[in-house]
């Protein structure tokens, strides 16, 4: 019974499964700490005044996603179950399906592909040009 007044004890529920380092292709920097989705920071008691980022936590720190973004990736991984999202963590194609079915990445994918498209026509045309290029040259020389 609880001390406070209008409580009721919930009934203890099995905690889940949390997922190792050792069971998911992940990085551990990204399993092993389930209590932030920051990364690691610098102590602050450092005697140095400089502060030093590894690589990866710079790399980190310089990927940006709007807030619109990020609510619709949520938006997708709210409605998941455990068992799903944990899949996810342990299963690189999963997670890859996943991926490539998020909007964003859809978008992302088909501007990549419109811009080889036309990258490779402006490339047409310019080779198309050469012998135009050779024979001016050929005349100033």
């Amino acid at each position: 019974m609880s001390i406070f007044k209008g409580s009721q004890e919930e009934p203890t529920q099995p905690r889940p499964e949390v997922v190792t380092p050792s069971q998911s292709w992940y990085p551990p920097s990204v399993v092993s700490s389930p209590t932030s989705s920051r990364p690691g920071t610098p102590s602050s008691t450092s005697s140095s005044s400089i502060s030093y980022q590894r690589p990866t936590e710079r790399a980190q720190s310089a990927l940006h996603v709007s807030p619109a973004e990020a609510a619709g990736v949520i938006s997708v991984l709210k409605d998941k179950s455990v068992e799903d999202l944990r899949k996810l963590l342990s299963d690189k194609n999963a997670y890859q399906q996943f991926f490539i079915s998020l909007d964003q990445v859809k978008i992302q994918n088909n501007l990549r592909e419109e811009l080889r498209r036309e990258t490779l026509q402006l490339s047409r045309e310019n080779l198309e040009k050469e012998p135009q290029m050779v024979e001016l040259r050929n005349q100033n020389n």
